[in-house]
């Protein structure tokens, strides 16, 4: 890019190194007509169409010589700066394009890492929800062993208090017995429960 650039600056020096030496050309020509001129009291009408006519050819072959390169070197100057205009605008689209790339990653990853939150999100809230179900299963669970273990106690308990009652009555029983039964009775008593006895064999 700079090369093309220097290229460009060089042609125009080139140029004005041409002008400069058609500008020198010219007033070779004319200087010494117009020092004749001024140094003589009348104007010799042949030396001035000779200088004119000389001048006239050199400019011609000035022309004839330097049309080309001119030609080209315009030429050259307008492609250069065509190119260098193409290359700017190629560079510019393609800074374009990079800068759309890196805002569309950058939008990507925007919504990348939105969804990476909201995955976190979504994977806490279901982490706490089994934390939740698993201490209610627990809580449930400690509340039927508690429940169980109390009509266990209220079982045991209750046979133990009607082993107890039974005893206290089999005890009040005898008493009963040994306080209102005679002899006779209690010889009766034994008699029936020998047969009872027997007829159970």
């Amino acid at each position: 890019m700079v090369r093309r650039i220097k290229a460009v600056l060089g042609g125009s020096r080139s140029m004005a190194v041409c002008g400069g030496a058609v500008m020198v050309a010219v007033l070779m020509t004319v200087c010494p007509a117009w020092a004749s001129e001024s140094g003589g009291h009348a104007l010799n009408w042949t030396d001035f169409m000779l200088r004119f006519l000389n001048f006239a050819i050199m400019l011609a072959i000035l022309v004839k010589l330097l049309k080309k390169p001119i030609a080209n070197f315009f030429k050259s100057r307008t492609e250069n700066i065509e190119k260098l205009l193409e290359e700017l605008e190629a560079k510019k689209r393609a800074a374009e394009a990079k800068a759309a790339e890196y805002k569309s990653r950058l939008d990507r990853l925007d919504q990348e890492t939105g969804q990476i939150v909201d995955e976190y999100v979504q994977e806490g809230e279901r982490e706490k929800q089994k934390i939740v179900d698993a201490a209610a299963k627990q809580a449930e669970y400690i509340k039927q062993q508690a429940r169980f273990a109390i009509q266990q106690e209220m079982k045991a308990a209750r046979e133990s208090l009607q082993e107890e009652i039974a005893e206290l009555s089999v005890a009040a029983a005898e008493n009963l017995l040994k306080k209102n039964i005679r002899p006779a009775d209690q010889q009766r008593l034994v008699e029936e429960f020998t047969i009872k006895a027997v007829e159970a064999k």
